[in-house]
């Protein structure tokens, strides 16, 4: 039977363990009668033969008789439909899983932005004043050289602890008195930009609108939303 000449399919053909371990041992000789094939599986000549009639189908396996007895050999050339289609996937699947590494990659680099607002009943000069004064900064946050200057670099010392050395690095980006503020913040090998924006609302009051951005995990996002919170538990006291 010739190899253009199949009468089955043959991905269904290598399908089954037994036809793979059969198209293995006929890989590994010439020709190999079938008592031999046999002697190989406890089925029995009668299962192995026809597991060895739907690969001969298959164009997958010749035989020839030799007095009384079969003799099987491997026909490997329908096997290149299996290669070109495992070769095809294989690209395919490549190039998805390159894709798919790039989107994780994507994803451990999306950054955060923390988004508060804080109204006070106060005047905007003395709201702007609690901010970037370094002497009221050190009531509500900690000791500090801030300037309200842009390129001035300053650092917040804070009380550490085993998790953390209490530094935090930063640079003025903009200060556009009495109206937005903006610095960059490092710590603990992280880097965000904290922008403030002040104006005034209803009933004389400020809103105090914080915007701090890049951060790369929700934990650091939760961790700093908690602080500036209690920070600003004793912003209020410094207005008065």
């Amino acid at each position: 039977m010739g190899e253009n000449n199949q009468l089955r399919d043959v991905f269904e053909a290598i399908a089954d363990p037994t036809r793979r371990r059969l198209i293995h041992l006929l890989t590994e000789a010439d020709e190999i009668p079938l008592h031999e094939l046999a002697a190989q599986f406890p089925m029995g000549r009668t299962g192995v033969s026809k597991h060895l009639s739907m690969l001969k189908e298959a164009g997958l396996v010749l035989d020839r008789k030799v007095g009384r007895e079969t003799r099987f050999r491997l026909n490997a050339s329908p096997l290149r439909e299996v290669q070109h289609w495992a070769a095809f996937h294989s690209t395919v699947w490549s190039t998805k899983m390159y894709r798919l590494h790039q989107l994780l990659e994507e994803e451990e680099q999306m950054s955060f932005t923390l988004s508060m607002d804080f109204q006070f009943a106060t005047s905007i000069e003395k709201a702007w004043s609690a901010l970037t004064d370094s002497g009221k900064l050190a009531k509500w946050i900690t000791e500090n050289d801030f300037e309200p200057v842009p390129g001035h670099g300053f650092t917040f010392r804070h009380q550490p602890s085993e998790w953390w050395d209490g530094i935090v690095e930063g640079e003025v980006l903009a200060a556009d008195e009495p109206n937005r503020l903006s610095y960059s913040w490092a710590s603990g090998g992280e880097k965000q930009t904290v922008t403030w924006t002040l104006q005034h609302v209803e009933d004389g009051k400020i809103n105090l609108h914080l915007e701090q951005t890049g951060f790369t995990t929700t934990q650091g996002l939760e961790g700093a939303r908690y602080g500036w919170s209690n920070w600003f538990g004793e912003f209020a006291k410094v207005l008065e």
